[in-house]
């Protein structure tokens, strides 16, 4: 099957999850041990290049990402289900819903990078494209500040155990780039984004032209988390992504 690296629950909320630039599926693995999976079935997709994926060529556009992620949700016969997305897997969900707002029943977007594309001038792309040669050190320094050297070493650990150089910049060029801001509005549904609240990259006020576009958006933060919540708290991030995905008061303990 295309990319999918696992299938958990047998809820009959349906939920396609995609992961962001630095790993693939596998950075939901703790948040995958709190899932409901007699309310939900997750399916956990590795983009093209990446994981179980990774014999493949890169997706040559957040366009492409997209319909890698729709052709997975083909081949899994959903014709409606709701997405999670992290990061730059965040701005996917938000395509996929833009695209086909009819098949989609709601969207998490976690931490995600802006639809409107993220312009970095010459040195900070570089700065950024450079980062696969020490990627916990990018990650400490200007994602989450305040995760703990454990969970750092895991997530370089899998970056390497996951992809290659070559995927690493060419998703960089696709999440910096992208351009769909005014076609949110196509998707009507219900759309939360999560963000932690010590992220000094994916800030509130980073995504304010986001929330304003998606016509039933709403923002959140999670407390004591950077760019990597489902990592850093995952009881919370859980607890609050399922709640929002059914549309239920989060309860989180």
């Amino acid at each position: 099957m295309t990319g999918i690296a696992a299938i958990e629950g047998n809820g009959p909320h349906r939920v396609l999850v995609l992961h962001g630039w630095a790993l693939d599926s596998g950075v939901w693995f703790a948040s995958r041990a709190l899932t409901d999976l007699s309310r939900f079935t997750y399916a956990y997709l590795d983009f093209p290049g990446y994981g179980v994926n990774r014999s493949k060529p890169p997706a040559a556009s957040a366009d492409a990402m997209a319909a890698a992620a729709i052709e997975a949700a083909d081949e899994l016969r959903w014709d409606h289900f709701s997405i999670l997305g992290h990061s730059m897997g965040g701005l996917t969900a938000l395509r996929v819903a833009s695209l086909i707002p009819q098949r989609v029943k709601s969207v998490v977007a976690l931490t995600p990078v802006s639809p409107a594309g993220t312009p970095l001038d010459a040195a900070t792309y570089a700065t950024f494209k450079g980062a696969w040669a020490d990627p916990g050190a990018a990650i400490k320094g200007a994602l989450s500040p305040n995760i703990t050297e454990r969970n750092l070493r895991n997530l370089v650990a899998r970056n390497r155990s996951s992809m290659s150089q070559p995927v690493w910049d060419a998703y960089l060029a696709n999440w910096t780039s992208p351009s769909f801001l005014s076609e949110l509005k196509q998707y009507t549904g219900p759309a939360t984004v999560l963000y932690g609240q010590s992220d000094p990259f994916v800030t509130a006020g980073y995504l304010a032209d986001t929330i304003q576009a998606l016509p039933n958006g709403q923002l959140q933060s999670i407390a004591h988390a950077g760019h990597y919540p489902m990592i850093e708290q995952p009881v919370a991030t859980v607890s609050l992504f399922e709640a929002a995905l059914s549309g239920t008061p989060a309860e989180i303990g």
